[in-house]
């Protein structure tokens, strides 16, 4: 072709937009991803932004060789990153542009164009927009199409679905052919899409069975989930009968398993709402609040080290307190997070005296207030959200003032910086500057999704208590009635429960958000939408169902799982009659009531077996500002503690425990008196027969029930919440 048609051809030819093409491209072919050029130190000395969210950087890295190999404006077919691209060169990262391809042909006509940068002139992408945002597929179909477009600053609007990044977060979706989505197998899942800075995602569910009719229902929750299930054909499991219902309300409102007395009254009751009726005992007893304080008290880093013996106790028993006295939630975050003062004096203040700097502080408040995790943001861009690392570092900068006294510190261990032993004072500096961590600059303090700093005049902790608990944070208030769903349930509507993001939305978004209307409603009181949960049929429902495959969250059945270590140890003692006693603390005192880490007072003594049953059996050591750090998987150590363990044979031994007052019993009162105190149930007639020949071949009467007892506590029947 003649040099004067090719300059006309050229000059006559659309220009590739680098902002809004280029750029976008690169990010679609993985060549700014981690394990590629956008790792830390990038890849054959060419490194790029991580996913793209330098533009200026990245063009830099493209063309900062004049004449050089990377790109070359007069044979653009010549350029470094083609060759490599398309695989006419060995690449670590095989063939990303192939010959042909749309992502070559913008790459090699920007090249061509002499690289421009139309930083200055492109308009930015306010946001996209996905369809479907939610899609039930139906049987048979294992592919769909999704519609990307891109809203514009300049008020256009264009389609953008060929050079969008597609993400999906179950390995049984792929996109290589995105914008199609297609699916190895009948599951639910979440798609994100990101393009030029900004993200939307697509659930999908792609249905195992038909849509089934929608169910009518009396409780507004199950009106919810019953609606959701139909659309994605997912049937119900039955409701679980009375012992069950009975064992679970008390394990999850009171922490423990109902007493023998308790559970034959319920039993033999058969008078209609003897359920709600049970609830609201509950509801009304002390033990609700330490369930509540010892779930905060774990998301609060109440430890011991960082806080002393004498911190930890203060603030436990101020969370005890406020659930006792029905403290609204959002009262009780104002006072967490604006906290200030003595340590002993005030109790809020130990929140920050946990949180030992800025950045640990805004991802406390982050995740624990308001349900996000915004880690990430942290050195980059969140990847799988919207938060930038100037929101980040903005939000960081909140904390810049907020400083400590230190009036004693008593440590044993001189050479351990983290070790705190005595008061600390709160306070608010009058100045103090967040310098950014990679960049030169001083951040100003701004609230996140606020398009200003704050000024300089307002207290920065009273005014992020005010956005958290105002009405209209778009956070709080799901947060919480999230975090509630899944002390319920056993899993959030949005799992894991501190982990709100585009790319794991609610599995029940209609239900997250009347549970947090209600929650609102009520004045944020925790017992009002416990009780609402409690009394729906989601609630009471069976763990079993003819569905093999997991619900998705969408509350078709109930899950078993372990009791916490707190609820396995108060079980035992309960069951045996064999109260704990722990070292520094009242005869009797509870598992789940003990403030810290630590069950003992004496901070010089070594673990003893409790300590080491609790950690076993996965209580935390609260370093961190999540409800994760709980482990709950079964271990073969949690099975040696059980059945050879010194704990719980001690509780047997005991001559003054339960079963001493047993031996004046029939044999079948005994062993049933066993079975409601364990089971929450009567012994079946398979059971008692059992029972009765492993009595007779016993030595003694009291090695007998000894032996029974400790086969009804090592069963699964009894170490589960079914």
């Amino acid at each position: 072709m003649p040099l004067l048609n090719l300059v006309l051809l050229l000059c006559c030819a659309d220009v590739p937009s680098y902002r809004l093409e280029v750029q976008p491209m690169l990010v679609r072919a993985g060549c700014s991803s981690g394990p590629c050029h956008g790792n830390l130190n990038g890849k054959g000395g060419f490194k790029l932004s991580l996913r793209g969210e330098d533009a200026a950087f990245d063009l830099k890295a493209l063309v900062r060789e004049a004449t050089g190999r990377r790109v070359s404006r007069f044979d653009p077919d010549e350029s470094l990153i083609l060759k490599k691209a398309g695989g006419a060169v060995p690449h670590e990262g095989g063939v990303r542009l192939a010959p042909g391809s749309l992502g070559r042909q913008i790459l090699s006509r920007w090249i061509a164009a002499g690289c421009p940068d139309d930083g200055d002139r492109a308009p930015v992408v306010r946001r996209l927009e996905v369809s479907p945002r939610e899609q039930f597929v139906p049987p048979g179909v294992d592919r769909v199409t999704l519609k990307v477009m891109a809203v514009l600053s300049d008020g256009t609007s264009r389609d953008v679905g060929a050079l969008a990044t597609f993400e999906p977060g179950t390995l049984a979706f792929s996109a290589h052919a995105a914008p199609v989505i297609e699916a190895s197998r009948r599951t639910a899942g979440v798609v994100l899409i990101s393009y030029a800075g900004a993200q939307a995602a697509s659930r999908l569910h792609f249905m195992e069975h038909g849509s089934k009719p929608d169910s009518v229902a009396a409780h507004p929750i199950d009106r919810l989930v019953q609606s959701r299930l139909a659309r994605a054909g997912e049937s119900v499991a039955p409701m679980v009968p009375d012992h069950l219902f009975l064992r679970r309300v008390w394990i999850d409102l009171a922490g423990l398993p109902p007493p023998s007395s308790v559970a034959r009254a319920f039993l033999d009751d058969q008078s209609a709402g003897k359920r709600t009726r049970q609830i609201d005992e509950l509801l009304d007893a002390s033990t609700f609040a330490d369930i509540w304080a010892l779930k905060w008290a774990d998301v609060l880093r109440v430890e011991e080290k960082t806080l002393d013996s004498k911190g930890v106790a203060a603030l436990h028993s101020w969370l005890r307190r406020a659930f006792l006295d029905r403290m609204p939630l959002d009262a009780m975050a104002r006072a967490l997070i604006s906290g200030r003062g003595s340590s002993y004096e005030h109790p809020p203040s130990n929140f920050y005296r946990a949180l030992r700097d800025e950045q640990a502080r805004a991802e406390g408040v982050g995740q624990v207030f308001l349900g996000l995790r915004l880690q990430c943001a942290r050195c980059h861009n969140h990847p799988f959200d919207r938060w930038k690392q100037d929101d980040y570092h903005g939000f960081a900068a909140l904390f810049s003032r907020l400083q400590y006294r230190i009036v004693s510190n008593e440590k044993r261990d001189n050479l351990d910086k983290h070790e705190f032993v005595g008061d600390q004072i709160v306070y608010m500096a009058r100045s103090g500057d967040y310098k950014h961590p990679t960049r030169s600059g001083i951040v100003s303090p701004r609230i996140l999704d606020a398009s200003e700093p704050l000024r300089s005049d307002t207290d920065p902790l009273v005014a992020l208590a005010d956005w958290v608990t105002a009405g209209d944070n778009p956070y709080f208030a799901k947060a919480q009635a999230n975090r509630i769903w899944r002390h319920m349930m056993g899993r959030g509507l949005v799992d894991p429960e501190d982990d709100f993001r585009l790319a794991n939305p609610a599995s029940n978004p209609e239900l997250l958000d009347f549970l947090a209307t209600e929650l609102v409603r009520s004045g944020y009181e925790t017992r009002a939408l416990v009780r609402l949960i409690a009394t729906s049929q989601a609630y009471q429902r069976s763990w079993m169902t003819g569905d093999d495959d997991e619900d998705d969250g969408l509350a078709s059945s109930s899950r078993p799982r372990p009791l916490t270590a707190e609820q396995v140890l108060d079980a035992l003692a309960q069951v045996t009659g064999s109260p704990l006693a722990l070292r520094g603390w009242p005869r009797g005192t509870r598992a789940q009531q003990l403030p810290g880490v630590r069950a003992t007072r004496d901070p010089g003594r070594q673990a003893g077996d409790v300590e080491r049953f609790l950690r076993v059996f996965g209580k935390p050591e609260r370093l961190l500002s999540c409800d994760c750090e709980r482990t709950s998987e079964p271990t073969l150590a949690q099975t040696f503690q059980l059945l050879t363990g010194n704990t719980l044979q001690a509780m047997l031994a005991r001559s003054d425990n339960r079963l001493e007052s047993l031996l004046e019993l029939p044999a079948e009162r005994a062993i049933e008196e066993l079975f409601l105190a364990t089971l929450s149930r009567r012994p079946k007639p398979a059971e008692i027969t059992g029972s009765i020949k492993l009595l007779n071949d016993s030595k003694t009467k009291r090695e007998g029930y000894e032996d029974i007892l400790w086969g009804l506590v090592n069963a699964r029947e009894f170490l589960l919440r079914w």
